[in-house]
């Protein structure tokens, strides 16, 4: 008896290691499937991740939304940044809720902190993951495009009920895979 209590407890076990990282990837597969898209304005940093490998770090032009001293928010509270479209087509925030709106766009995310009438957000889509090689080119064709004072990178954005996913990042027009790749084939005609 005690043995098939074991046996059982242990499988359970098993099947709720297996489970748990599947609804993650699910959830995030039906976001990118089914969500909204948006664009928003970024400037692309490449570090490294001992863990999970090479990324591009993201961090957003306009990561806060006015709010008034007596809305008393708080660094670290959860907080729904709703999202308005500007005239360009990029996402900004435009306003904070405490309690999930009923409509419209937005992202569940916390407080990093509050100064005057500016709290800032902790964006929770911080890093656009590549191919190990991929990031540190990535980071080179970024770092060139700025020097010559071209701004132009964003990331396009799926969002639904909340999450946020990113789907791809984009420079000068084009998804930082299809330049890096063309950068690659580049530098293979001149070996």
């Amino acid at each position: 008896m005690k043995i098939k209590l074991v046996v059982g407890l242990f499988l359970c076990v098993c099947l709720a290691q297996v489970i748990t990282p599947l609804s993650m990837i699910a959830r995030r597969e039906f976001v990118l499937k089914h969500g909204a898209q948006y664009k928003f304005k970024v400037a692309p940093v490449d570090p490294y991740d001992a863990f999970r490998g090479r990324y591009v770090a993201l961090r957003f032009e306009e990561n806060y939304c006015l709010c008034a001293k007596e809305d008393k928010l708080n660094a670290g509270q959860e907080v729904y940044a709703l999202i308005d479209v500007d005239s360009r087509g990029f996402a900004k925030f435009s306003a904070l809720a405490v309690s999930r709106p009923e409509k419209g766009p937005y992202i569940k995310t916390r407080l990093s902190y509050v100064s005057g009438d500016k709290a800032y957000l902790d964006i929770p889509i911080d890093r656009y993951y590549m191919e190990e090689k991929s990031a540190p080119r990535a980071e080179k064709i970024y770092q060139q495009r700025s020097q010559n004072g071209k701004e132009d990178a964003y990331a396009v954005i799926r969002i639904q009920d909340g999450m946020a996913v990113i789907e791809s990042l984009y420079v000068a027009g084009k998804r930082i895979e299809s330049l890096v790749d063309s950068l690659l084939k580049l530098s293979r005609q001149f070996i």
